[in-house]
């Protein structure tokens, strides 16, 4: 079996409304999703960040390295993708090949994709809210109460505030959060790089009474001595990662002890063989990973996978880690193969077909392409 063919799909969804957080809006939803085609068989692999830039390297930069390549040498074209390209910004393009190259080789044995990473010890994930999010004009807080209500009547147990507007509110959000979901849930709050770590410190001290289980990029992802500051103050768990894209990225933070949950993002940090490493790493530390979720269908899917292999993790929560994260805001790119359930424990159940479970094709993606490419010898 060899590699016939690279399939790029630039795909962009409008929203009705914008979303964001304290540091950014989004008119859209976009990302570039990867078909590699082998065998007569295909692998679905995603990066979201900068879905045009990541298309243009994998044509550019990881083509040759792919055709007439067997799919199922993962770690053998991982390398050699890697080591051909300087920097870390390559590593979304890899991360798309990376998760396709897992999913397109489960299917290829028949397998779940949990299968292929060592083995599911779990049927079902828990997974948490990511949500609500900030609306532009207006309060940006001003839909969190119905939205949260429409999180609990779907059955999640846990959720992730946005945060970071000013203290008073942000304050005043999280404690109406704790009233509104009661004792037996877990409660977050994700400052999304938009605070000074004095600021984060300040305010995740006036939160303490609302029980936060953890929060969330205090500071930007480059400030290692604001994680250090936010560490040394605050009584929460630090959680943080996902813009890391190299996962010797990691290091400094586990070396210091400034950062208590991995969040590496699998469509960022090397895929599945990246994260991979993320998560032996925080093993030798004692610290969980939880990776980071945004864009499609097929990074959710391949996070779930990954999720269910993981060993479990006493950290506070209501239940042990790991847990998934489930992006709530309006997203018709996670609804491509049908809308993942919540079942009523607040759990998201793995899919039991081969790969990650989902089934894509092109008339699927169509009202969303942006642009395509095929690549072949």
């Amino acid at each position: 079996m060899k590699i016939s063919e690279i399939r790029l799909y630039h795909l962009s969804a409008p929203l009705e409304e914008p979303i964001g957080n304290a540091l950014i809006f989004f008119p859209n939803r976009q990302t570039l999703l990867v078909e590699i085609v082998a065998g007569g068989r295909s692998g679905w692999g995603e990066a979201w960040v900068a879905p045009a830039t990541a298309a243009a390297m994998i044509e550019g930069q990881l083509a040759h390295h792919l055709i007439g390549q067997d799919p199922t040498h993962i770690r053998a074209l991982w390398q050699a993708m890697r080591e051909a390209n300087e920097g870390d910004g390559i590593m979304t393009a890899i991360s798309a090949v990376d998760m396709a190259l897992h999913d397109l080789t489960a299917r290829a044995y028949g397998i779940p994709l949990s299968s292929l990473l060592g083995g599911a010890r779990r049927d079902k994930v828990l997974a948490y809210a990511s949500g609500p999010f900030f609306k532009p004009g207006g309060h940006p807080y001003r839909d969190f109460e119905r939205e949260i209500d429409g999180y609990l009547s779907e059955g999640f147990r846990a959720l992730k505030l946005r945060s970071g507007f000013n203290p008073t509110d942000d304050v005043a959000a999280a404690f109406a959060a704790r009233r509104q979901i009661g004792n037996e849930a877990d409660l977050m709050i994700d400052f999304n790089q938009s605070c000074t770590a004095p600021r984060s410190i300040s305010t995740a001290a006036l939160m303490e009474e609302a029980r936060l289980l953890w929060v969330e990029e205090p500071v930007t992802p480059t400030d290692l001595q604001g994680y250090r500051l936010a560490a040394r103050q605050i009584e929460t768990a630090i959680a943080g990662g996902e813009a890391i894209m190299n996962p010797a990225g990691f290091l400094p933070f586990l070396a210091d002890g400034c950062m208590d949950i991995l969040q590496p993002d699998i469509a960022i940090c090397g895929g599945l063989t990246g994260v991979g490493q993320v998560v032996a790493l925080a093993q030798m530390h004692n610290r969980p990973v939880i990776p980071h979720v945004w864009g499609s269908t097929v990074n959710f899917h391949a996070a779930l996978h990954l999720l269910s292999t993981l060993p479990r993790h006493r950290a506070g929560g209501q239940q042990p880690f790991p847990y998934l994260e489930y992006d709530v805001g309006p997203n018709p790119l996670l609804e491509l193969a049908g809308r993942p359930k919540v079942n009523a424990d607040g759990t998201v159940s793995l899919p039991e077909g081969p790969g990650l479970g989902i089934e894509l094709d092109a008339s699927v993606l169509e009202p969303y392409v942006v642009s395509r490419k095929i690549i072949s010898e």
